[in-house]
Parts: C-alpha cells; sequence; structure tokens
C-alpha cells in the first residue's frame, strides 16, 4: 500500500506534502482516505455550488460564480475515491464566522456543543452548516490509471501546494489581518508603497465627513445562519474624498467582509483638511449588518 504524507499547518501556512520512495506505485481508494479523510484544503479558485469539476490542469469545467473566501474557499474532506482516472471528493465547506472570544476565525461545522459561539449563529448549526456546506468536488488526473505523482500533481494544481500559504488564496483587503494571526506585535497598517503619504486624525488634521454611504448587501449563507455583526475596516480617504487600501481590521467572516469592502468602495467623503486643504487620511470605518 502506498502511504501519502500530508500534514496540515494552521494559521497561514496550509498544505504540504511529501512524495514517498514509492512515487509511481498505483493509488488505492483506501490510501486516499487514509490520506485525506478530514483534512482541510484550500481551494485555489473559490467557485461556488454543490458541485464542481476541474480538468487535469486545474482548470474548472463548466461555469459558476465565485464566492468570498470564508465561504466558498476551504473544504473539509469526508470521503475520496479514485475512478476511471478521475479523483472524486466529498465533504463539506467552511463556514467561517468571526468569534471575538478568541479574536479567531471559526468553522461553523467545528463548535462543540456547550460552546458559548453557537449563540451566535441563530440556527442549529451542526444540521444547517452539514447540509448547506455539502460539496461534491471532481478532479480530472488525465491518467487512466494514475499514480501517486499523477494524484498529488491533480491534487496541487487544484488547492494550495506546498509552500504556499492561505495569504496566496485570499483577496488583498484579507492578507494583513491574516498576517496579524501569525505575527500579532507588527499591528500597525501602511499605506501602499508609493502611494501618496496618509495623515491621522488629529494634531492639525480635520477628519472627513462622509456624505454618500449606500448600505451593504447581505450575504445569503450569513442571512440562512441568522448572523449579524459589525465588520471594522482600515482604509485611506484620498484628498478627492474617495477610499482606497481598504483592507479588514476586524472581520465578520460568513461573506460578510466583502460585501462590506463592496459597499465602503463605493462610499465618498468630504476630504480631511490640514491647514485648510484637503490632505489623504487613515481611519478605521464600522459596517453593520443587522436582521430585521
Amino acid at each position: 500500500m502506498v502511504k501519502l504524507h500530508r500534514k496540515l499547518l494552521f494559521g497561514c501556512a496550509l498544505i504540504a506534502l511529501v512524495l514517498p520512495v514509492a512515487a509511481y506505485d498505483k493509488v488505492s481508494d483506501q490510501d486516499l482516505q487514509n490520506e485525506y479523510s478530514g483534512q482541510v484544503l484550500t481551494l485555489r479558485q473559490r467557485y461556488w455550488g454543490p458541485q464542481l469539476r476541474f480538468d487535469a490542469t486545474g482548470n474548472f469545467v463548466g461555469t459558476a460564480d465565485t464566492g468570498p473566501w470564508t465561504l466558498a474557499g476551504q473544504v473539509r474532506v469526508r470521503e475520496i475515491t479514485l475512478k476511471n482516472g478521475v479523483l472524486r471528493i466529498r465533504g463539506e465547506r467552511l463556514f467561517l464566522f468571526y468569534d471575538p472570544a478568541s479574536k479567531t476565525l471559526r468553522d461553523a461545522l467545528s463548535i462543540p456543543k456547550g460552546d458559548p459561539a453557537r449563540k451566535l449563529l441563530g440556527v442549529k448549526i451542526d444540521e444547517w452548516a452539514a447540509k448547506a456546506g455539502k460539496v461534491e468536488i471532481e478532479l480530472e488526473t488525465g491518467e487512466s490509471e494514475p499514480t501517486t505523482a499523477d494524484v498529488t500533481r491533480s491534487m496541487n494544481a487544484v488547492f494550495l501546494a506546498p509552500g504556499e500559504v492561505l495569504t496566496d488564496a485570499v483577496p488583498v483587503f484579507w492578507r494583513k489581518w491574516l498576517e496579524l494571526q501569525s505575527a500579532p506585535s507588527s499591528n500597525t497598517a501602511k499605506p501602499q508603497e508609493g502611494a501618496k503619504p496618509a495623515y491621522r486624525v488629529g494634531k492639525g488634521v480635520l477628519p472627513p465627513h462622509l456624505k454618500y454611504e449606500p448600505d451593504p448587501a447581505y450575504s445569503n449563507v450569513a442571512r440562512q445562519a441568522k448572523y449579524q455583526g459589525t465588520d471594522v475596516l482600515w482604509l485611506i480617504v484620498g484628498d478627492d474624498g474617495v477610499p482606497r487600501d481598504i483592507r479588514i481590521s476586524r472581520p465578520l467572516g460568513m461573506g460578510l467582509d466583502e460585501e462590506a469592502v463592496r459597499a465602503v468602495t463605493a462610499w465618498r467623503f468630504d476630504p480631511a483638511q490640514k491647514d485648510g486643504k484637503p490632505v489623504p487620511v487613515m481611519i478605521n470605518v464600522e459596517v453593520n449588518f443587522r436582521l430585521h
């Protein structure tokens, strides 16, 4: 029996795969189950839907919308089989939400009974998440009788491969917050390199004033889960009153962060003032999500 050695790292670094000496032996379903069952895999492409199919080079087959990475980015494997050169993965998506007690993103389906975080979701978590997050993924290997090397190549084309980190697979506005989870001592956001220097409010710098504030949309999954809260975003309001360099400062998860960023991108301000002139300024804003 061929044994695949796969290591799951938490935080930013995720999946690492080490090929054994017998890398070209045939792979059985039992080998695959032993290796992948229970593992959390991170998709390179955040396609949304109950069924996904990828060709041997990792390209998506068909049409589907992409989703926020807290809903569509990760999958926990329950069963994996190989037939006629096609890997079939059955599992459920991780529905990640922010737990203010632990200050981390947590999976809705992995909360133990009695955990206070269960109260953050207004549904029976286990039953709802298992049903709503159910997904089947097919990966073509391009071979009628794939070897371990073929399986590895196909898996790494669709999911994050050795040496890659979670920040490689998420939108740019998520990266700083995720980096801080592994390096919390560096918690000061800075403008992007090459951008016009931005001020902080105070010491002669008057704050900007919001003049146009379209409301954010509610993600369908968060609405189904009866999940609500406040998203905090860090951004720069330019001297033209337009937001830029938006980043997550305190997330919500459940797809609401992307909706918050989308809404704030459309906000408009009367710019900050210094010595009577408009200047760019760094601020935090709150975006509230409430079910009525």
